[in-house]
């Protein structure tokens, strides 16, 4: 079925794709188009994009497709995810694309999680939870585990009326630190030091309100039109057929490290000192990557301020077989929240919701950047797991380790967040085009997150060129 585009809403499939010949061979260019990033985002910009006849070429800086959707296959043939794998029932583009290229989405779960905890060298369930005679949450919260307050809190004080008004100046005064707001609530050094660990960010501190509260509308919104879906086989496989939809393969290996955008076209020159040309370039690549990187292109001074400023959230991973049913030998839940060194550990789960064998440690933010350029130790994890869990016997296998820190040179990051005081100034123009760079990406969409606002964003940048 052919597509039509009228800028605004995709009302057909894309699952006629063409090339005709490269207009813009006459120049000397590789393609009328160059997408730095083989993610969701600039995939999703070169499907549009070809389906209306650009000659477009998906330049890749590692050797698999996929960006920051990562699946990891077992030796048994099952797999763990190491990057993004939820998805929305709102998630519009997402399930439009999974649907043209036949990939199937399942339904997640819905038996609610338990978890155990670990603090103060205290191994705890969540009807044990508290914090002795004195707690350190103030009331109501005198009991309530680590994740509760936070989100409680900004869910009942939440000034926004819908996921778009996070921009609206009206709103800036709400953009103060998670930090600040605990402590306007009567919340002390240890207890935001706890809930510090819960935080899918840097740290509270350098994370904004506005992106908690435009964070909480879009899942509000997600939750009331239905439950949340992965993909069958792991999260990457949509990628991987997005890119095979493609009338031009990507090229893999081609790492980025220099942009020149000039009145004639856009330059990109590799590690490999390949150079490829174009009459335009998106590039989705993450902010932290460009900050490594040559841009040779007026980019405004907001565009440049954002490229230099805009956090990202560090986390690594650690994907590991427990030897034993441990969960089974202490009656506990066998999710965790510790206050130790790997922070939370979350279980694989077969359909019907129980345990696989398979776990997540999941470490945030500057506990994450501690393991930043090293990896852990087979010694090191099992000693810490034996302390926290000491069912476990310390009796595990590490599967794998994914590191979404500032040492990984193609993500810098596992996802971005906003700082205080960022959203008025940079939020807007750092969307903007340099002359003939565009840009594309989660970290740039509006209404929507995480893999669904990098289809948005990508769907915007295709656009403005269609419009050229």
């Amino acid at each position: 079925m052919t597509i039509v585009l009228d800028r605004r809403k995709i009302i057909g499939g894309l699952s006629a794709l063409a090339l005709p010949a490269c207009r813009a061979s006459s120049k000397g260019f590789d393609a009328e188009i160059i997408i730095l990033g083989a993610g969701l985002s600039g995939l999703h910009a070169a499907r549009l994009l070809a389906s209306e006849g650009k000659d477009v070429l998906v330049l890749e800086g590692s050797q698999r497709i996929g960006g920051r959707l990562k699946t990891e296959t077992l030796e048994n043939g099952d797999f763990t995810e190491s990057g993004g794998e939820q998805i929305g029932a709102s998630y519009a583009r997402i399930l439009d694309t999974a649907a043209q290229l036949n990939v199937t989405l399942i339904p997640e779960s819905t038996v609610r999680r338990q978890t155990s905890y670990f603090y103060k060298n205290k191994l705890l369930s969540s009807d044990d939870w508290n914090f002795g005679e004195t707690p350190i949450f103030p009331s109501p919260f005198e009991t309530s585990t680590p994740s509760r307050p936070l989100f409680t809190l900004a869910a009942k004080s939440n000034p926004l009326e819908s996921a778009s008004d996070w921009t609206d100046p009206k709103f800036k005064s709400f953009d103060i630190s998670a930090d600040q707001f605990l402590r306007e609530h009567g919340f002390g050094d240890e207890a935001r030091r706890v809930i510090n660990i819960s935080l899918n960010g840097n740290q509270l501190s350098d994370y904004s309100m506005l992106n908690l509260y435009r964070s909480l509308q879009l899942y509000t919104q997600s939750q009331g039109m239905g439950p949340s879906l992965s993909v069958e086989g792991g999260a990457q496989r949509l990628p991987e057929a997005m890119a095979s939809s493609l009338p031009r393969s990507v090229k893999l290996n081609q790492f980025a490290t220099e942009i020149t955008a000039t009145n004639d076209g856009v330059e990109v020159k590799t590690k490999s000192g390949q150079r490829f040309r174009a009459a335009h370039c998106i590039s989705t690549l993450p902010f932290p990557v460009m900050r490594t990187m040559r841009v040779n292109a007026d980019l405004p001074h907001a565009q440049r301020n954002a490229v230099e400023s805009l956090p990202y959230t560090p986390i690594y991973q650690i994907h590991f077989q427990a030897e034993d049913a441990f969960w089974d030998v202490d009656n506990l839940p066998a999710d965790m929240w510790t206050d130790s060194p790997i922070e939370r550990i979350f279980a694989n789960r077969s359909p019907s919701g129980e345990p696989t064998g398979v776990f997540r440690a999941w470490i945030n933010g500057t506990s994450a950047s501690h393991w930043s350029g090293k990896d852990i130790t087979l010694e090191q994890f099992s000693s810490i797991l034996k302390t926290v869990r000491p069912a476990s016997k310390g009796k595990v296998k590490i599967l794998s380790i994914q590191n979404w820190t500032k040492s990984n040179p193609l993500a810098g990051g596992a996802y971005m967040h906003w700082a205080p005081n960022q959203i008025s100034t940079l939020a807007t123009p750092m969307r903007e085009p340099a002359g003939r760079l565009h840009f594309a990406g989660e970290h740039l969409s509006h209404l929507h997150t995480g893999m669904e606002g990098a289809m948005e964003s990508g769907e915007n940048a295709a656009y403005a060129l269609l419009d050229i």
